[in-house]
């Protein structure tokens, strides 16, 4: 009986409490009891990060997939070099060395499948002719083109071994209007002065590497504009010096140039023509050659990337 009253007694005293809370608000101003009425509980803050976006962002799409040439046809294509020795006729020396480059460079190509065709000692007449033969062969059934020039230069060209000039812009026109030709790769590499300047070098800051080669090298040199390579897509041209200074040969090892050009063409295996040629740069630059400096220029209008293809090592 005890434990019933005590549970009536407290409903009592609860229901009294309500009934004055109840009288207390009737009491209240009517505006503060309006602004009770409107209050409403605040939520509690959240991220930004979790909060759905209603309006979603687009997607910005960014493609990291390179377009390659295609280089699956076999023989990949042409390589011609044209490999000018004997100047006798002439006030120029005979280029002693060349031979070591056009073997090198035979090898090379040949190992990347292409079909190369050796001219020996052509004069300028004969370099133009044999350029527009190759200009007109039937290329439909290979991927790319290939030309190596070794010989004396000047300026924006080369010389045939009866000291006659040939633009280089001569050399790479017909190709531009090769039909079958079109949309493929047509590479040109030079080994020939284009000037007589000896290109000095620079300071350095100490700890960068800088190569001395002093050992027996000749200038291929000899002036005509260098006109760049033509406007058409699809070609690169790879020459030994910049505009206005010297190349150099050694008179058994074969030119600065084109030795390097064929070791990273070699060890360069999957690499890109471009990246490959930018070591050729880097190389041959940090080198000194009978006090002077050597600086290649690689010029290119290509609209996708090479990798050549080499055959696989037994």
């Amino acid at each position: 009986m005890g434990k019933i009253g005590s549970a009536g007694t407290q409903n009592r005293t609860s229901q009294r409490n309500k009934n004055k809370q109840k009288e207390d608000k009737e009491n209240l101003p009517e505006c503060v009891q309006k602004t009770n009425v409107l209050k409403r509980k605040r939520e509690p803050l959240q991220s930004t990060g979790n909060i759905s976006d209603h309006y979603p962002k687009k997607k910005r799409v960014v493609s990291t997939q390179k377009e390659f040439y295609s280089t699956s046809n076999r023989p990949l294509g042409y390589c011609l070099i044209i490999n000018n020795y004997n100047f006798e006729r002439t006030s120029l020396g005979n280029r002693r060395g060349t031979e070591k480059d056009k073997d090198d460079l035979t090898r090379v190509f040949e190992n990347m499948f292409f079909k190369v065709d050796v001219r020996n000692d052509l004069q300028a007449s004969d370099m133009q002719n044999v350029i527009k033969e190759l200009a007109e062969r039937d290329h439909s059934q290979m991927d790319a083109f290939v030309c190596c020039i070794l010989s004396h230069g000047e300026k924006g060209s080369v010389l045939g071994i009866d000291g006659k000039p040939v633009l280089i812009r001569e050399l790479t026109q017909p190709f531009a209007e090769c039909q079958t030709l079109v949309n493929k790769p047509k590479l040109f590499f030079i080994q020939a002065c284009q000037g007589n300047e000896g290109q000095q070098g620079v300071c350095i800051a100490d700890g960068q590497e800088n190569t001395r080669e002093e050992r027996t090298f000749e200038k291929d040199s000899h002036t005509v504009a260098w006109h760049g390579v033509p406007k058409d897509a699809d070609f690169l041209i790879g020459i030994a010096t910049v505009e206005h200074y010297r190349s150099f040969r050694h008179i058994k090892d074969g030119s600065i140039f084109i030795q390097e050009l064929c070791k990273q063409l070699e060890s360069g295996l999957k690499e890109d023509i471009h990246s490959i040629l930018t070591k050729v740069n880097r190389i041959v630059s940090s080198k000194i050659l009978q006090g002077c400096k050597q600086m290649p220029e690689v010029r290119y209008t290509l609209t996708k990337t090479l990798v050549l293809p080499m055959k696989q090592r037994s």
